[in-house]
């Protein structure tokens, strides 16, 4: 029964990652829609108008799922799209020192998804609908330091400068608009992002809020030249709750 649960599992997943590879057909945006901080760090690191459809990364990095909670360690690889705005992050851990578990989180079709299973059987956590939809498309947006070329070739993404060193880029969902800002250093780097309103599971509603990511240690993967090192954290009323922090430890395009 594990088994077939677990296959199940992973057949979907599959399925996923064809709807995001399926997807990436339409044509770049103007080039003048994106402000000019935003296409000299996509050029300067890799980035190609017209460039590779799909990007595989893999990283090695520490999640938790309290404040409280000890980080355990977790072997992930994410699938991206640079023309529509969808990835597939697929991650494998070991909870509690003693319990398997799968994660899967992706934005594909215009959907949002996250689901954790024990074993890669047994549901533990499952998140879909409209807030999965902003959300995941909120970290879509978030990542764009991971996909220079998707700054590049999504037709979705609407950018606003902000101030010279501030850039916030949305795109529609069905649970309302995405927005992220990306903070630059006097260098053109993006070292850091930030969000008002990112759903977020709080006493078993769903609540807008704070979201902000830091980004360092910036390395020459082929071609390209990406942040290294990345870290999330939502801000509580009871303080800031650092729950994701990991390295890239290879990054390909996919033809």
């Amino acid at each position: 029964m594990l088994l077939t649960l677990s296959n199940q599992f992973v057949a979907k997943i599959a399925a996923w990652r064809k709807i995001v590879i399926g997807a990436q057909a339409s044509s770049p945006p103007d080039q003048d829609s994106i402000p000019t901080i935003v296409q000299a760090f996509a050029q300067r690191n890799g980035a190609t108008l017209g460039g590779p459809a799909t990007v595989l990364a893999h990283q090695r990095a520490e999640m938790r799922t309290a404040r409280d909670q000890p980080f355990f360690a977790i072997e992930a690889t994410q699938l991206s799209g640079t023309r529509d705005a969808g990835f597939v992050w697929e991650a494998t851990a070991t909870m509690a020192r003693v319990l398997p578990v799968r994660v899967v989180d992706a934005h594909a079709g215009g959907k949002g998804w996250l689901e954790v299973r024990i074993f890669g059987a047994i549901p533990m956590a499952n998140a879909t609908g409209p807030d999965s939809d902003k959300g995941e498309m909120m970290r879509f947006l978030s990542e764009l330091a991971w996909n220079p070329d998707a700054i590049l070739n999504t037709a979705a993404l609407k950018w606003r400068q902000i101030d010279e060193l501030t850039v916030e880029v949305s795109a529609e969902t069905a649970g309302g608009i995405a927005s992220v800002r990306h903070l630059f250093d006097a260098s053109g780097d993006i070292v850091g992002i930030e969000a008002d309103d990112r759903p977020y599971l709080m006493d078993g509603k769903t609540v807008p809020v704070r979201w902000v990511g830091r980004f360092r240690d910036y390395a020459s993967f082929g071609p390209y030249r990406l942040p290294s090192y990345g870290e999330v954290a939502w801000e509580l009323p009871e303080g800031e709750f650092v729950y994701f922090r990991g390295t890239i430890t290879s990054f390909a395009a996919i033809e």
